[in-house]
């Protein structure tokens, strides 16, 4: 898959999600294989998701960096998904959740995952 239409892929996610009332997502193609993403995501009641990834798509999609950070309208944190290798006590290395009470374990996310996720903890 080539970054663009990785990209159309992340946007069509963003599309099927009807929480979502806005979205301000940049792409910068590195390559024909590599691309940043970042931006915002404006969900219903206020909440905010900010989305950071480097990703090269080729051979396979690999998510070299990313943040998903996710907060109230009021910049109140309520949570971040990242791989930043700073929890290596984490089981789940460098995958890792930080929440109000402490840095937990989670599965590589993208997007899509961390906009299910976020949604999760609107309900």
């Amino acid at each position: 898959m080539k970054s663009r239409e990785y990209f159309a892929a992340v946007q069509d996610s963003i599309l099927a999600a009807p929480q979502v009332i806005q979205s301000n997502l940049s792409f910068d193609e590195v390559s024909e294989t590599e691309c940043y993403l970042r931006g915002t995501l404006t969900l219903t009641g206020g909440y905010v998701l900010h989305i950071a990834e480097y990703t090269v798509t080729e051979p396979e999609i690999k998510r070299l960096k990313y943040r998903y950070h996710f907060q109230t309208g009021q910049d109140q944190f309520i949570a971040r998904w990242d791989n930043a290798p700073h929890h290596p006590e984490i089981a789940t290395h460098p995958d890792h959740l930080h929440t109000a009470a402490g840095v937990k374990p989670c599965v590589a996310m993208d997007v899509a995952r961390a906009l299910s996720a976020a949604l999760e903890f609107m309900e």
